[in-house]
């Protein structure tokens, strides 16, 4: 008999600066469909708050299970805010709960605040159902299953003022039964990498080529990209990556190619997303007051866009890559406005079929 719970842990982290915390042990008696990490944070805020704030407290996320395969393993530029905004377009799920101190949209009131940022993964394809079970994660079969978290600095939501204390919590979607009923749901697993790619020079026409990871189905492609603004963040925008292509060099042909302004309207189109209020500041600086009735609620998140590969494949997990080597796929960048400190931070979003 198949049942369904949301179980809450126990165990917590707390929160050092640029430490590894403490491994949590998730549970394993049935199949994880989301994992929901909220962080309760109380940091010193001066109204200069820095891109992205209330994401930007996680550098590496990882969910590893036996042989230290990684069912999310997120590394490299501060991750939260990659997984903050991909569970914010696909899913329609606010990332920030505000404690009652006042804190607006963009500019958090000054002095002592404390603030909850919630980070939920969820491998499967249906964002609204907790329990999809189309991507899941075999707990139930492995030996071990840990989340490891590593911490940015103090230093990273505000531009005067630091972090002071935060406790990590999770909650766990399991889907338990008995080992007949979960190997005949068990059909697909996440796996993914990252790849920073610290921009080196201009270059037209999609012809900064990054290799494709091949081995897996690939669902989709997450990109962030931040220009040099900031000794210690980058800002979103859209004028560094301003073109993405996914070439087949071996045989001439390619899956797309468009502008960064067009890949970011189908993926508002493809997810249903109604664009974000007060982003970061396309039309200007951060936002210091609350967006007003009148406000621009269209706007596309700058710097970011979610690429799903579904619609050029299977309907459920996208590019079979299975079967390709390194270089059979390349995606193509056009970079403008190049200047030391541009990045861009890519998300492969893969899947393997599980074997028992």
């Amino acid at each position: 008999m198949i049942n369904k719970i949301i179980k809450r842990l126990s165990a917590t982290s707390t929160w050092a600066a640029s430490t590894d915390m403490t491994p949590v042990d998730l549970p394993r008696d049935g199949l994880i469909t989301e994992i929901t990490i909220r962080a309760h944070v109380t940091a010193t805020l001066t109204a200069a708050a820095y891109d992205d704030w209330f994401r930007r407290i996680i550098q590496n996320i990882k969910f590893e299970g036996d042989g230290g395969r990684a069912y999310l393993g997120m590394s490299g530029t501060q991750m939260s805010c990659v997984l903050s905004l991909w569970n914010e377009i696909t899913a329609h799920a606010p990332t920030l709960v505000s404690n009652g101190a006042g804190i607006a949209l963009a500019a958090p009131d000054v002095a002592s605040a404390t603030f909850d940022s919630i980070f939920k993964f969820h491998p499967g394809c249906n964002k609204s159902d907790p329990f999809d079970t189309s991507v899941v994660i075999p707990a139930a079969f492995l030996s071990m299953l840990q989340a490891k978290l590593t911490t940015t600095s103090n230093a990273v939501v505000d531009a005067a003022g630091l972090i002071t204390a935060a406790t990590f919590n999770y909650e766990v979607a399991v889907v338990q039964g008995s080992t007949a009923e979960l190997k005949a749901l068990a059909v697909m697993s996440p796996v993914g990498s990252t790849l920073v790619y610290t921009h080196t020079a201009d270059y037209s026409d999609f012809s900064y080529d990054i290799d494709v990871p091949a081995g897996a189905w690939l669902r989709s492609i997450i990109a962030r990209i931040t220009d040099d603004t900031g000794a210690l963040v980058g800002r979103r925008k859209n004028d560094e990556v301003t073109g993405m292509k996914l070439k087949k060099p071996k045989s001439g042909d390619f899956v797309f190619e468009s502008n960064i302004a067009e890949l970011q309207h189908t993926m508002a189109q493809r997810f249903g997303c109604p664009g974000v209020c007060g982003d970061v500041g396309p039309i200007g600086a951060i936002a210091t007051i609350r967006p007003a009735p009148a406000a621009v609620l269209s706007m596309l998140p700058s710097g970011f866009v979610v690429i799903d590969l579904r619609m050029f494949g299977h309907p459920l997990y996208g590019l079979d890559l299975r079967g390709y080597q390194t270089g059979d796929l390349k995606l193509g960048l056009t970079i403008a406005n190049y200047a030391a400190g541009d990045a861009t931070t890519l998300y492969w979003d893969q899947l393997l079929p599980i074997v028992f």
